[in-house]
């Protein structure tokens, strides 16, 4: 069976899962259990339910096609609310309903993460939630991202190069102040990636709750603060929160760039019609707007899976987790473990993301621990109700910006060379 035939049965991560580690050390002989970590309610929910509802489809098609090597799959769902029950729920997935494997794609996996090493238990992420991912000793850790470096301080400016392309002068970053990784990439925004560009980094906040559309005090931050621009590394509910409080308070700034909101949803929504070519959303995935071959067959994908419409973030991180898990498990062989299935993947060296990729991924274990030195995303604005891919199409890339010691440390592989935290908190 070809791998894009896998990845229509699934729709999302559940046919990945059950494959990839059916055949595994210590799966059980009757039912699979998998464990599945999502935000399925507070601030991240919408995508937290994007993903889960791709894999009870997926599970639902396997188990009434018999299963996988004749054994069912019996997903075990945990919702970490937002916050940090994602520990004590990967905690009550492996000691109490004794799942084999956890997928965990919650904004908050970080929290989780040092448990399931130490269980031994291999874990699929997004590879958003923090700087882990990349840290020595944590390569079973498969991030959907590929290879990122173990410490904070280093971004792209492919951000700010389109904020520059609008005009803009100065710049503001709001970040949540829960979230490790949101917060990191409005701070090297404002320290490397906006400077490299020529902009003036003059509000910065990142002490905003997860998910919160309280952004009064937001707006009027930036409004007092003289910013032209701003990037909102959040989620897409208080996104638009902070896109309807500019425009009630008369806030016109050149360039909004947002890397969530992309997808239906939005099109079907009344802040729509306050986007103008202003709000530029972004992301490293193909937009399906670009109608090629992979980004056809991703949407008959989701069509056979029930989904309609304009992915969002949230399926869009589900497919590509998915394909990520289905790679590895070709590459393992015939009779995969665990081992077999993060070794074979890594020795690939680098994935394109099931062909949604801007650049193939770097995911071997010569580059681990380390950013390419040129990173890339694609941009769409919204015009007559529709979104249209900016750059005509092609991606926009930037290059590795950041602290200098954090740029050598990257380049050596050496992350003792930075002297901030190389990890997320400690749970």
């Amino acid at each position: 069976m070809k791998r894009t035939s896998r990845i229509a049965r699934a729709g999302a991560l559940a046919l990945a899962a059950a494959a990839a580690f059916a055949l595994a050390d210590g799966a059980a002989a009757a039912d699979l259990k998998i464990g599945v970590a999502e935000a399925l309610s507070g601030g991240a929910a919408q995508y937290g339910i994007s993903i889960r509802n791709g894999f009870e489809l997926a599970a639902d098609e396997i188990n009434a096609a018999g299963g996988v090597n004749g054994r069912k799959i019996q997903v075990e769902y945990i919702d970490d609310q937002s916050s940090g029950a994602n520990l004590t729920g990967a905690q009550d997935l492996v000691q109490n309903r004794n799942v084999f494997a956890v997928v965990n794609n919650s904004s908050f996996a970080f929290l989780a993460y040092r448990y399931l090493l130490s269980q031994g238990v291999p874990m699929v992420g997004g590879g958003y939630d923090g700087t882990y991912y990349g840290q020595k000793g944590n390569e079973s850790m498969l991030s959907g991202l590929g290879n990122a470096a173990p410490f904070n301080g280093l971004g792209y400016d492919n951000t700010t190069k389109i904020m520059h392309q609008l005009g803009a002068k100065k710049s503001a970053a709001i970040a949540y102040g829960a979230s490790p990784s949101s917060t990191a990439s409005a701070k090297t925004t404002q320290d490397y990636a906006g400077p490299a560009q020529g902009l003036k980094p003059v509000y910065t906040n990142t002490s905003v709750d997860f998910g919160s559309t309280d952004v009064g005090p937001i707006v009027l931050g930036i409004k007092n603060s003289g910013a032209d621009a701003a990037y909102l590394p959040l989620v897409a509910s208080s996104d638009f929160a902070i896109l309807q409080g500019l425009q009630q308070n008369g806030v016109k700034l050149k360039a909004i760039l947002m890397p969530t909101g992309y997808g239906q949803d939005l099109l079907d929504s009344p802040t729509a019609s306050i986007m103008g070519p202003n709000t530029v959303l972004f992301q490293t995935y193909k937009p399906v707007e670009i109608g090629d071959k992979a980004t056809k067959q991703f949407q008959a994908d989701l069509k056979k899976a029930g989904i309609t419409g304009v992915p969002d973030y949230g399926v869009y991180t589900g497919y590509i987790t998915c394909d990520l898990a289905v790679t590895a498990l070709q590459a393992a062989g015939k009779t995969p473990t665990r081992k077999g299935f993060v070794d074979g993947f890594r020795n690939l060296g680098t994935w394109d993301q099931a062909g949604l990729a801007c650049q193939p991924v770097q995911v071997g274990l010569d580059s681990y621990g380390k950013y390419p030195a040129k990173g890339c995303i694609y941009t769409v604005t919204l015009k007559n109700g529709k979104f249209v891919v900016g750059n005509k199409g092609k991606p926009v890339f930037g290059k590795l910006v950041g602290s200098p010691d954090a740029l050598k440390a990257n380049a050596t592989g050496n992350p003792d060379l930075v002297t901030t935290t190389t990890a997320a908190p400690a749970s």
